[in-house]
């Protein structure tokens, strides 16, 4: 007899022959079965009694990569307006749309519908309408804000990240940057090899830290989805983890969606301005970390001692306006490290806030 044809009593019964003839070899051949089989049941018997001697009912399998239909007419919706892009970049688009799906599920989609080739999704983009569909409660979400009287630090945030050139002797400059709309206050982290782009460690390392020491919080972070850079915004999961914990509304937007990234346009502009077309006429920046060092002690020099030259804040610096809310927020300020109290009683200048 084969051993998948014996039901749970039979199995404790040939379970009890060996058992009283104190001869497993002889009660397998007896019973045609093997030693291994003996002993799976000997085990399940030992754990659950006869009812772990009972067959396990086949379930029905899991389909991991099993894409809804919604899903996929995204996904076909994206390959008609972007017909190069393949899975991965497929992967980090609908993720910044919230869309979880693995690329191994879009791949599958492609394939169902032969579009795993570059030249395959070419022609079915001429064939079909060049249209996503939109996130509409992230639109009213960025409505409200936009339309929202309420100001003050944190309220409205904006990042994105820009190839700002290749300098001689220097290398490539990569820059991530972060603007508070409401008080101006900036801040810039630049790299010299994308791949070593990590925008999250840098917002939990410096930002938070920042946020914690003046005791402020972020209420709406916009980030600019720049197809180049989106994946190093979501790559992983650690960005999911500083929203959440920190309660941050965080919205993608596309540069041709809103005039919302004007602000942080106007401050990349002072910068490049005022710093980065003047890195190849000073001799002493000739290597990057000389560049990231300088670039540190202007964007300090911008937030504590320029000057807003028009609107509420007219006449304040962007750190004098965090620390008005600071103080709002109950931050002991006698308690600040001392390098920036050093930097709150650093004497303005009048170079103007952008």
């Amino acid at each position: 007899m084969k051993s998948k044809g014996f039901n749970a009593y039979t199995k404790y019964v040939i379970l009890q022959h060996a058992l009283k003839e104190d001869n497993v070899s002889r009660t397998c051949e007896l019973f045609g079965i093997s030693r291994t089989t003996f002993y799976n049941w000997q085990r399940a018997y030992q754990q659950h009694g006869i009812i772990g001697l009972e067959g396990k009912k086949r379930q029905k399998p899991q389909m991991p990569n099993r894409v809804s239909k919604t899903i996929e007419q995204e996904i076909l919706a994206y390959v008609a307006k972007y017909p190069a892009d393949g899975p991965k970049r497929i992967y980090y688009e609908l993720k910044a749309e919230g869309i979880n799906i693995g690329e191994t599920g879009i791949y599958n989609v492609l394939k169902r519908h032969e579009l795993t080739k570059k030249a395959q999704r070419i022609e079915y983009s001429t064939k079909k309408p060049h249209h996503i569909k939109v996130n509409r409660k992230d639109n009213k979400k960025m409505l409200g804000i936009l339309n929202s009287k309420e100001g003050y630090p944190g309220y409205l945030v904006i990042q994105r990240i820009d190839f700002i050139g290749t300098f001689e002797d220097i290398g490539r400059i990569y820059q991530y940057s972060f603007y508070d709309t409401f008080s101006k206050w900036g801040e810039v982290k630049i790299y010299n090899k994308k791949q070593d782009i990590n925008i999250w460690h840098y917002f939990e390392r410096k930002l938070i830290y920042l946020l914690e020491t003046f005791n402020l919080n972020i209420e709406n972070l916009i980030t600019e989805k720049e197809r180049e850079f989106l994946p190093y915004f979501v790559k992983g999961d650690k960005y999911k983890e500083i929203l959440e914990d920190f309660h941050i509304n965080h919205i993608f937007v596309s540069p041709e969606d809103t005039d919302i990234l004007d602000d942080i346009m106007r401050f990349n502009e002072f910068l490049v301005m005022e710093f980065y077309n003047k890195v190849p006429l000073n001799d002493n920046l000739d290597s990057f970390i000389k560049v990231e060092n300088a670039i540190n002690n202007f964007i300090r020099e911008y937030n504590f001692c320029s000057i807003i030259p028009n609107g509420s804040n007219a006449g304040k610096s962007p750190a004098e306006v965090v620390l008005e809310r600071a103080t709002e927020n109950g931050a002991d300020l006698d308690t600040l490290p001392l390098w920036l109290l050093a930097l709150i009683n650093s004497p303005k200048r009048g170079g103007r806030v952008e």
